[in-house]
Formats: structure tokens, sequence, C-alpha cells
């Protein structure tokens, strides 16, 4: 399990404009080479999306699954990859001019092969998070999204 919580100085709307567009995140999630649409209306509850990244040379395909969504407030999915599972929350606060953004997360390997490598990925999981997190930001502190 890990948490991180970030303040971006953008109005609470413009951070959830950006968020929630599914063309920018290839932009601020490493490896992110592009999402497909599997089923239901994107950001809606129950809604199922393919995401490819580009891992060390190799395509890993993620599935994620919108679990919860309330606009503004809050987003949960679960994700689902080779010999993993995840399940993820973003919490958006408003604090007027800034916005307060919470990302937290559950990994879970689902192989034996995971399940032997996950001590050792840990750390690089939770790095990778908090710097998507920093180039979102950036990213909308700048306008580029």
């Amino acid at each position: 399990m890990f948490e991180h919580e970030i303040e971006i100085d953008q109005p609470l709307k413009e951070v959830y404009r950006a968020f929630k567009d599914p063309d920018n995140l290839p932009r601020w999630l490493e490896g992110l080479q592009r999402t497909e649409q599997v089923s239901g209306e994107p950001g809606e509850v129950g809604s199922v999306t393919r995401q490819i990244y580009l891992e060390r040379g190799r395509t890993v395909e993620m599935i994620e699954t919108i679990t919860a969504h309330e606009p503004e407030r809050f987003f949960a999915g679960a994700l689902e990859g080779p010999g993993m599972r995840g399940d993820l929350r973003v919490d958006f606060v408003d604090r007027g001019e800034t916005t307060g953004m919470r990302f937290s997360g559950d990994i879970k390997p689902c192989s034996l092969m995971m399940r032997l490598m996950m001590p050792l990925m840990k750390g690089s999981i939770r790095n990778r998070q908090m710097n998507d997190l920093k180039r979102f930001k950036g990213l909308v502190e700048a306008g580029e999204l």
C-alpha cells in the first residue's frame, strides 16, 4: 500500500479537467503509449480501458476498470496486468486557488514470480507514482494539459 499527496497551483476545475481527459494520460504517465476504450463510457463506473505501456523495450498491457467515480471529488479503479492486480484511488481537495490531490494504491502480486519480485519492486513503484504526479502537476501548472 502506498499514498502520495501533492498540491497543484490551479483551481480544482482545471486540475480535474486535465486529469479526466484520456488524451492527456500518455503525457504524464511514464511509459504509457496509448489507451483503448474496451467497454462503457469513458470515466463512468464499470467502464473498461486497455492501457498499453512500453516497459524496458517490451509492450505491457494493463486493463483498468473504474470502480467508483464522483466528478471533482474522487476516482477509483482496479488495474490488472501480467502477474499483478492493483486498486487505485485519486482524491481531489478543493482549496480555492489550489487543489490537493491524494493518490493511493494497493498492488498485489498474482503470480509466484511477482510475489518473489514484489519486495524488490515496491520502492520503484512508489517512486514512479510520485514522479507521475509531479509530471502531472508541472504540466497542469504550465497550462500544457
